[in-house]
């Protein structure tokens, strides 16, 4: 066998190894970041929200809208609270009970 030949066999077999190691090396060196809970909304940081919906007076309000069953609602994290998709919302958690003025069927 030519040098050349088996220099490129060598070649090809370390660049597949390479190819292959590279999602075993994110797997190996993913640390999960540690994920600080957001805040929670208080009464009032947007769109009328409030933490127990059926205490709203909005007009818009209607029995049994909630967070919780609202097409934003991104879940529950802990305790009945959860995200909301909303943009107004993205920096804080939202009360499963809350509601406010953008209330969407969904959930």
């Amino acid at each position: 066998m030519s040098d050349f030949n088996k220099s490129r066999r060598v070649f090809l077999r370390t660049a597949a190894l390479g190819v292959a190691a590279v999602p075993l090396a994110r797997v190996a060196t993913h640390v999960p970041a540690a994920r600080a809970e957001k805040p929670r909304a208080e009464d009032g940081h947007a769109l009328d929200y409030v933490n127990d919906g059926s205490t709203s007076g909005h007009e818009k309000y209607k029995d049994g809208n909630k967070c919780s069953n609202c097409a934003f609602w991104a879940g529950e994290v802990s305790g009945g609270w959860g995200g909301c998709r909303h943009p107004q919302f993205s920096d804080v958690l939202v009360n499963a009970d809350g509601w406010c003025n953008t209330w969407v069927p969904g959930g």
